[in-house]
């Protein structure tokens, strides 16, 4: 027995067939932004298509991880950020049924990640973690008890990316001002650069892309801007790991994502300020990298399918 998991990134989607939470085979393809679910289905049906010939083998249902919130009985989403909006419209396990003869099962995409790293990865046997996923946006998800919590309306452990750092302060895809997101996430990045005074004099400016990756980069050459940028940032993913400790008491926090390619960096910097500002609470909890990479999504479908 087999599935299809796909994971509806912020610049990819990648899709996966997965058995017993091994990814057998995966592809890869752009999202461009502002495309709607039910374009990206499309596109989605053919990398599927591609991935029965690779494996020579068929699937029995689809599992599909999306930036939105999602039903606790995981059939519809419920609200969306800015990518997929026409999603809480589109019935997609109508259209797999219809089109590809298989059931399909939604999940908020760091639930996913966070089921993945808990079943699988960096938080295999524990019962209680939390998860953060660093990327375009900033997902979380909590294991509590042993269980993915959900909550009333599927929304808990899901929206601390947008717990407020700064009182108003920039605004957020989701409506509100001061989210972590909006200050601490790959898209706010450039905003936040160009608008600084630093901007002009900083290696920054003659970048063709601003990401983590080159801020990093350019605050290890001691780049003022690159340097305030990073140390904005880890404070902002700093205050989220501590918010997650106080509030759901995890036997561990597991941070992935595509800025996670700066472990090195990030890890150290927020164990510090965690010994600093909640030495006793820190040293119960580990504060771990995913193991899984980019593949934690789908390897967690798996678990949805088969709780």
């Amino acid at each position: 027995m087999s599935i299809f998991a796909v994971d509806f990134g912020g610049t990819r989607i990648k899709a996966g067939v997965i058995q017993d939470g091994k990814v057998l085979a995966q592809d890869v393809i752009a999202y461009k932004s502002g495309t709607s679910l039910a374009q990206s289905i499309q596109h989605v049906k053919k990398l599927c298509e591609r991935l029965i010939v690779s494996t020579k083998t068929s699937a029995d249902a689809m599992v599909c991880a999306l930036p939105c919130i999602v039903s606790p009985d995981r059939s519809k989403v419920t609200r969306t950020f800015g990518k997929y909006d026409d999603a809480p419209d589109f019935d997609l396990n109508a259209w797999t049924q219809a089109e590809m003869g298989i059931p399909c099962l939604l999940e908020n995409d760091a639930r996913a990640a966070a089921i993945g790293e808990w079943q699988y990865g960096a938080g295999k046997g524990v019962e209680n973690l939390a998860m953060i996923t660093l990327g375009t946006g900033i997902g979380t998800a909590v294991i509590c008890d042993g269980r993915p919590l959900f909550g009333k309306h599927g929304v808990a452990g899901n929206l601390c990316g947008h717990n407020t750092v700064h009182m108003n302060g920039r605004q957020c895809v989701c409506g509100l001002r001061g989210c972590v997101e909006a200050h601490a996430a790959t898209w706010a990045l450039p905003g936040i650069a160009r608008e600084s005074d630093l901007f002009s004099n900083s290696r920054l400016s003659s970048a063709d892309v601003i990401d983590y990756r080159i801020v990093f980069a350019e605050a290890a050459q001691h780049d003022q801007l690159a340097c305030e940028l990073r140390d904005n940032a880890i404070n902002c993913w700093t205050n989220l790991v501590m918010n997650l400790i106080y509030q759901y008491d995890p036997e561990c926090v597991v941070l992935g994502g595509g800025i996670m390619a700066g472990k090195d960096i990030i890890l150290p910097a927020i164990q510090l300020k965690l010994d600093i500002r909640i030495p006793e609470l820190h040293r119960k909890t580990k504060i771990l990298a995913a193991e899984l990479g980019d593949v934690a999504a789908l390897a967690g479908g798996w678990k949805v399918f088969k709780p």
